[in-house]
């Protein structure tokens, strides 16, 4: 296959140059991104001619709009097959499940917000670590997602996809909105835009406060800015964004289900009323493009942040001995992380011939890690502090791909990206491991389409990926140290196709084998890399648009992941099963806008059981949500929305573990620790009632 796949490259590079004038082939490229929501057929004739594979598309803010949601990220599940959920507080970041990853927090699906990153390596809580809630989504414009290691540009934590999601540049009218809930929820936010110095002017002001169904009061307290500051036109401009966020909470973790079937504890409970977290993000960002010529654009961003996050967990409770835990304080522990970030982007576009453009560009991101670690607490006072380090990690990626249209019915992407990260480790405790490692990686992509064929294009794409690991786990001196970049490799297969004149569908079968799988740890709340995996499945999208103003979407995935060898502990075999990766997963929506004012939207999701364990005889329960919203807007600038979170009050839950644990009473009695499911439940039903005011 990769024989195949160079050859197939090296004819694809060298066409520009020779086979184009030779051969005289017929066909234009055609240019622009990837767009799922079309409305008529110019648009989506388009939409199909634009398209590198069929799992790429653009989420547009129409989509957005009236989507009911619990959380913030739960906008990337927009993206067909994405679930986002919670198993803490709603100030930490999501668990994000997608193409049969646990992703934990981020570790193998990366993201953008206006062009900066959000992953974050060498992270406290875990690698790749993404923090989605200081997201706005009244300003969102456009998300545009790529799943798979298949796209030049993507880097660090890809493989299973990307997105980038940008905030608008523009907003012609100022809004006040208003929201009250249950439990003591309430939002306020104050956004809009105006003209200004010959250019537009975007601004928010966000607070929210929540305390949730939790009987330990989450306290959930955000305050969110956003100032965004564009000139210029499509051919040349630039845009100034900054955006500050900040947000402490206590959080309800993930509880023993033996208490609850017992009535220990409620299922809203806690053992631990102490743990939760604070956290900041400041950043500034610039972008700035120019067509340079009638053949070359530039596209560039520039950035720098400002991160801090302090997160105090306790999954399983009281499971140290006394040797281990003489004082009786428990598994507490408290996790910080401090550090400034700075880097940029280079992209460039460049017509060769009318069937054949080149993008090349440059991604650096330089991390500087000031303190990073995690000591034993208790209140979520650090007393035992056993990990703490600064960090330097630097990541420059080069890359370059060769857009070829060779015919009416057939195109071509070929692309290789060049990776180095260099990590500098300084221990902080004596005794502690530091050092230095520098590993680069070269990844080859390949896309090829077919059509359209009355209204339908095939793809078949192939690329190599990587994730990087904690830079910790990589200079460690003793044989427990792990590689510096993972890799991966993709293929699929897919299908786009307009079977009706308002219907699309999507068909994609892919595979993905991984050289280190990151799982995630309940006991200790932190991922670790484990062996290499291979994860197989297929996803299937339909959209349908029969009126202006309704619209309605379904998504099934199903993948089956297992790790391509045994697993042991010591001399016991487990088994294959990747531990909390996902089979299937179920979505659907509707929305309606009509003439009259009436505004509304429905979504449901199936979250299929998930293997728990290597052995694959511990499973976790199905579960669905159904959310709906319904609104009216007054012709005098006045609207109203009622949101209904969990309509059918159900009882499942967002997340389940299988680990072991033990209670300060079963400590006491003397019992070993218990392996358990944990669960973290869904909020109940919950209603929440806006007024918001355009002028």
């Amino acid at each position: 296959m990769k024989k195949l796949f160079y050859i197939m490259m090296a004819v694809s590079l060298a066409a520009p140059h020779s086979l184009v004038f030779a051969a005289g082939v017929s066909g234009e490229l055609v240019r622009d991104v990837e767009e799922v929501y079309v409305a008529g057929d110019a648009a989506t004739a388009q939409s199909l001619a634009n398209s590198e594979a069929a799992s790429v598309g653009t989420v547009l803010a129409a989509q957005i709009e009236h989507r009911p949601a619990l959380r913030p990220a739960e906008l990337l599940e927009t993206i067909p097959g994405m679930v986002v959920t919670q198993h803490s507080g709603d100030g930490k970041a999501n668990q994000y499940f997608l193409r049969g990853f646990n992703l934990d927090h981020g570790s193998d699906f990366s993201n953008y917000v206006d062009g900066v990153p959000v992953n974050m390596v060498s992270h406290g809580h875990g690698q790749g670590y993404t923090d989605l809630n200081f997201l706005i989504p009244e300003l969102v414009d456009r998300i545009v997602y790529r799943k798979g290691p298949y796209n030049a540009e993507s880097g660090d934590f890809s493989s299973a996809g990307s997105a980038r999601t940008a905030y608008k540049r523009q907003i012609d009218t100022q809004n006040i909105k208003l929201t009250v809930g249950e439990n003591g929820y309430g939002r306020v936010l104050v956004y809009g835009g105006d003209d200004m110095a010959g250019g537009h002017l975007v601004y928010a002001v966000e607070s929210m406060q929540n305390d949730g169904p939790w009987q330990v009061e989450e306290g959930f307290d955000k305050k969110n800015a956003v100032l965004k500051f564009s000139h210029g036109e499509f051919d040349r401009g630039y845009s100034l964004t900054a955006l500050a966020y900040e947000a402490d909470w206590t959080s309800t973790d993930q509880i023993p289900q033996r208490l609850v079937r017992s009535g220990a504890i409620d299922r809203y409970g806690s053992l631990d009323d102490s743990t939760g977290g604070d956290t900041h993000r400041y950043s500034l960002s610039a972008e700035l493009w120019s067509q340079l010529s009638d053949s070359l654009r530039l596209d560039s961003q520039f950035y720098v942040f400002d991160y801090e996050l302090r997160l105090t967990s306790n999954a399983s409770y009281f499971s140290r001995d006394d040797i281990d835990d003489p004082d009786f304080r428990g598994d507490q522990f408290t996790q910080f992380d401090n550090r400034m970030g700075y880097g940029g982007h280079l992209a460039f576009s460049q017509i060769l011939s009318k069937q054949h453009e080149l993008n090349y560009g440059a991604e650096l991101r330089i991390d500087n890690i000031s303190d990073v670690g995690v000591g034993f607490s208790q209140q979520a006072k650090i007393y035992d502090l056993f990990a703490r380090a600064a960090i330097d990690e630097t990541a420059l990626g080069v890359y370059g791909s060769v857009h070829s249209q060779w015919s009416d019915w057939f195109a071509t992407i070929a692309g290789l990206r060049y990776q180095t990260i260099d990590v500098s480790v300084e221990a902080k405790r004596i005794g502690d491991d530091e050092g230095d490692d520098r590993e680069a990686l070269l990844s080859p992509k390949l896309s090829l389409r077919f059509g359209p064929f009355a209204e339908t294009e095939f793809f078949i794409n192939y690329g190599e990926g990587f994730h990087s690991n904690d830079a910790r786990g990589v200079i460690r001196a003793a044989g427990d140290s792990v590689p510096l970049l993972s890799e991966s490799t993709g293929y699929e297969l897919g299908l786009r196709s307009l079977l009706a004149q308002d219907v699309q569908l999507s068909l994609v079968l892919f595979r993905l084998d991984l050289d280190s799988e990151l799982v995630f740890v309940g006991d200790e709340s932190i991922t670790e890399p484990r062996d290499a995996t291979r994860r197989e499945g297929i996803e299937v999208s339909v959209f349908y648009q029969p009126v202006e103003w309704f619209v309605l979407d379904v998504d099934y995935a199903r993948s089956k992941t297992r790790f391509k060898n045994q697993q042991f502990d010591g001399a016991t075999a487990l088994g294959k099963n990747v531990p909390d990766s996902v089979e299937n997963v179920f979505a659907m929506g509707a929305s309606i806008e009509l003439d009259n004012g009436i505004y509304g939207g429905a979504r449901l999701r199936y979250f299929g059981p998930r293997n728990l364990n290597e052995a694959g005889d511990v499973e976790s329960s199905a579960s669905h949500i159904l959310n709906a919203n319904i609104g009216y807007r007054f012709n005098n600038g006045v609207s109203l929305g009622l949101e209904v979170i969990n309509v059918l009050d159900d009882s499942d839950d967002d997340i389940t573990y299988y680990y072991a644990s033990r209670t300060a009473e079963e400590r006491l009695a003397g019992i070993d620790p218990i392996d358990d499911l944990h669960s973290h439940p869904m909020e109940p039903r919950t209603f929440r009632a806006s007024i918001a005011y355009q002028f």
